[in-house]
């Protein structure tokens, strides 16, 4: 099983949550510490493990290490961000070891991330259990640049409640030079923060959740339809990129749906309960709703619906532990917990279960760079990025 590290990290974090709850505050501050530490341990000194290492490694190891100034011309016909490149740059001046690279850059995240849940969580190795098996074991090892960026625009959401936007729009823009998709971000200023009526909250939850049962295509029909008027050429791109898309697609009935129906249900239930417990629920309730949207809509690009739905999977992180406030009786908390390690441990198995995924850590023998893409190669015959 190669999911099996993965699932002891998450088990972890759930026995420290568990033991967080009936701690004292002296206890509860080693117990952050040790979440953090196992953080940095876990991610930070990670061998050649998932596939964003096949381009990374090749684009630090070309990167001149003698001046940071020339990373302009390091990073000539390379598609990375300019922020990324200089990131890049600095780490191989001061260091030129790949491992070194990706241990600043797991630091840095675990620092945004921190700062992010200190303000919102009360009990931080939940919250980190919960980011492990909800896409947060993906966004750190498969995707760096994107992780990065993603969690400066979360640590942007401050400004945003704050309605204070030259930092926000400031913290974005910083973002984008990492990764272009936290230009997502951007115009959610002017809507992120506004509280729906349940009503309509309803209604739109309903609406997506119908739509995506009726299985109805409608991009792909618009994207042929609009080739159609450039040429055959451009008719046969989209048609054969169409055909690759939805090859991934098969039905709408999944684990990951009934949870998202069923999270949706409870976030119904609790609506007013969530947002007395913070406002910043708020934010974080619309974001759950774009999530939905983005499988809702987007179902026929899997690749697309899921890079999309990502950059709205942090509501989860925050909304999950709140719902534990939510409930009156200690029965329904049980329960709830129960919901959660065991979907915590299916989500994490099925997302690391394949050979890519084999933890390896460089205290301890992790096969070199040679050795693993090997491997990779052996079990992957497309080495497009996953």
């Amino acid at each position: 099983m190669y999911s099996t590290a993965y699932i002891i990290l998450f088990l972890l974090y759930a026995v420290m949550a568990l033991m967080y709850r009936y701690s004292s505050e002296y206890g509860k501050k080693w117990i952050k510490a040790a979440s953090i530490l196992v953080f940095i341990f876990f991610f930070g000194l990670r061998g050649f493990v998932g596939d964003d290492w096949l381009i990374y490694y090749p684009t630090f190891q070309s990167m001149y290490s003698d001046n940071v100034v020339n990373v302009v011309t390091s990073m000539q016909g390379s598609d990375l961000e300019l922020g990324f490149g200089l990131l890049q740059a600095i780490c191989k001046f001061i260091y030129p070891d790949y491992h070194f690279f990706i241990f600043v850059c797991c630091t840095l995240q675990c620092a945004l991330i921190y700062n992010f849940f200190r303000k919102r969580v009360d009990n931080l190795p939940l919250a980190f259990s919960i980011f492990v098996c909800m896409s947060g074991l993906e966004i750190e090892i498969n995707l760096l640049r994107n992780s990065i960026s993603l969690f400066l625009c979360l640590n942007a959401l401050d400004y945003l409640m704050a309605r204070k936007p030259l930092q926000y729009f400031a913290l974005c823009l910083l973002a984008t030079t990492l990764h272009i998709s936290s230009i997502v971000f951007i115009p959610l200023y002017f809507f992120l923060h506004k509280r729906l009526p349940l009503w309509l909250f309803v209604a739109i939850f309903v609406f997506s959740a119908v739509f995506l049962v009726a299985q109805i295509n409608f991009i792909g029909p618009i994207l042929l339809y609009a080739a159609s008027f450039m040429g055959e050429l451009y008719q046969d791109l989209v048609y054969s990129y169409i055909e690759g898309e939805m090859t991934a697609i098969q039905g709408f009935l999944s684990i990951g749906f009934l949870e998202r129906l069923f999270t949706g249900c409870l976030i119904i239930r609790y609506y007013n309960k969530l947002v007395k417990i913070s406002k910043d629920n708020v934010m974080f309730i619309n974001a759950f709703l774009l999530y939905f949207l983005s499988f809702a809509f987007l179902r026929e690009f899997e690749v697309a619906s899921r890079r999309v739905a990502l950059l709205f999977v942090f509501s989860y992180w925050i909304l999950w532990c709140d719902l534990f406030k939510c409930f009156a009786y200690k029965g329904n908390k049980i329960l709830y917990a129960f919901f959660i390690l065991c979907y915590g441990v299916l989500k994490t198995h099925s997302m690391t279960n394949e050979p890519k995924m084999q933890y390896d850590n460089i205290m301890f023998n992790a096969k070199s760079y040679a050795e693993r893409y090997t491997i990779y190669k052996s079990n992957y015959k497309d080495f497009a990025r996953v």
